[in-house]
């Protein structure tokens, strides 16, 4: 075999460019992958707050004392408690700002003397529900189904 001489040509290899665009390339893919995988899969929506709340039914005065047991904070003017014929805040039940947090261990009496207007009875069937208008966001976060049950 004739040992190489310059301007011959070799088709067995691969130019040097070649190669650093291939690796350039797959770097990018990489990258792009990575990338979007953190975009798709970040916590930008956590969906609503997760709380447990306790009721205490008072017959004598028809009011419903509510306590926030445990979990997540949530801003109190975005808390209502639904009614048949009432809804409102939080906030409005405690009077307080909309923006103080309803935080472990708050409560409010829910009964035709506070904001709520309207008795609440053995029978009653009321809803805490988070909304949020800015986030567009509304759950059910909890329940009370009068004297048979939470």
């Amino acid at each position: 075999m004739d040992p190489a001489t310059p301007g011959d040509s070799d088709d067995r290899g691969v130019s040097e460019m070649t190669a650093v665009v291939t690796l350039v390339a797959i770097a990018f893919v990489l990258v792009a992958g990575v990338g979007i995988s953190a975009i798709m899969f970040s916590e930008g929506d956590t969906g609503p707050p997760q709380a447990n709340f306790t009721y205490e039914y008072i017959d004598q005065t028809s009011a419903l004392l509510i306590t926030h047991d445990r979990g997540d904070e949530i801003p109190s003017g975005d808390l209502y408690v639904s009614g048949s014929d009432s809804n409102v805040t939080w906030a409005a039940l405690a009077g307080s700002n909309e923006s103080a947090l309803v935080t472990p261990g708050d409560a409010v009496q829910v009964s035709e003397q506070s904001a709520f207007g309207e008795p609440v009875r053995s029978s009653s069937r009321l809803e805490l529900v988070f909304h949020n208008a800015s986030l567009n966001q509304s759950a059910v976060i909890s329940r009370w189904n009068g004297d048979t049950g939470i």
